[in-house]
């Protein structure tokens, strides 16, 4: 029989137990796999986000994920300490063609906060969403060109905290693999290197000859394929789906025009995401689909969100594989 001690030892035990939600303790697994396809969001789709004081916007994005149901997440950023500001850079966060005093002044300020910007962030991050059931894989990262070698080390070194295995190049240029292809392996982190549509420029990513250049280059070298931009850009999106597809990791999903023409609403563009969904489905790809929510509507953010993501479960209905 207990003592005195002992039960009240044990009430306050379950106590404790109960002024913690069930969800922080027990987090079922999230599962947004449809048709055999794994559907998921990158976090930009969300925004913007309320400001709510004394709120960790991370908290805001896993509880909008877990309200869309949207398992597998690309995060485009861990939040937290604001960076330093550069004055007069480039798009993008891009280095500037003229670069003025104020400029290296302040890109230096930013290189350092980056070098010894702590880990404990990126490491509370993962396990938050580990905690919610969520499928974090993902990064959102430029490797901007006059970054330094020590500068790409702790970037890669605070993916390894966050414990993904690849992430979206964002803006990175062509110019730049050369120069990630040792971290690449050295950390074991793939670069999905993701298109845009500015097929004029032998630097940027855009084309399906840059991307192959891209993947000729290390073996650890893959594809985040943005299927909108790629059409914008008057690529063919099918057939490079289908010739690449063991080095595409996840898609970004939007709907633009041909011809580097704007964000429309899913199914009023050009860029095939039935056929694509399609492909993946069909053929049992292990290819992420992301929602990526460019074009803006009237509703919420999380509204709009759950409507394109149930368009993506429709077209996933569709028997059409082929245009």
């Amino acid at each position: 029989m207990m003592n005195r001690r002992e039960l009240l030892k044990g009430l306050g035990a379950i106590a404790a137990v109960g002024a913690v939600r069930v969800p922080d303790l027990w987090a079922a697994k999230v599962d947004s796999t449809y048709k055999g396809v794994k559907l998921g969001l990158i976090t930009g789709s969300l925004n913007p986000l309320p400001n709510v004081p004394g709120k960790d916007p991370i908290d805001l994005i896993i509880e909008n994920c877990l309200a869309i149901g949207a398992a597998n997440v690309e995060l485009v950023s861990v939040g937290g300490a604001m960076p330093p500001q550069v004055t007069n850079g480039g798009r993008f966060g891009q280095a500037p063609d003229q670069k003025t005093p104020e400029y290296l002044k302040t890109r230096e300020e930013l290189r350092q906060w980056r070098i010894n910007l702590p880990l404990d962030r990126f490491r509370e991050v993962r396990k938050k969403f580990d905690d919610a059931g969520l499928n974090l894989f993902s990064y959102v990262y430029t490797i901007d060109d006059d970054m330094t070698d020590p500068e790409i080390d702790a970037v890669f070194r605070q993916m390894q905290a966050l414990k993904v295995g690849l992430f979206c190049t964002n803006q990175t240029r062509v110019t730049m693999a050369p120069r990630m292809v040792p971290f690449a392996a050295r950390y074991k982190i793939k670069p999905a290197w993701h298109p845009h549509d500015n097929i004029d420029s032998p630097v940027e990513v855009a084309s399906a000859e840059t991307l192959e250049k891209l993947l000729a280059m290390s073996k650890d070298f893959v594809v985040n394929f943005d299927i909108g931009h790629f059409t914008a850009g008057n690529g063919d999106a099918v057939a490079f789906l289908k010739k690449h597809h063991d080095r595409i990791t996840h898609l970004h999903v939007k709907d633009r025009k041909r011809n580097h023409g704007p964000n429309v609403q899913l199914g009023e563009g050009d860029t095939p995401i039935k056929e694509c969904l399609a492909l993946i489905r069909d053929n049992k790809w292990p290819i992420y689909a992301l929602l990526e929510r460019e074009y803006r509507g009237p509703g919420t953010p999380v509204d709009e969100t759950k409507w394109q993501m149930d368009y993506m479960k429709k077209a996933l209905d569709s028997t059409t594989a082929t245009r």
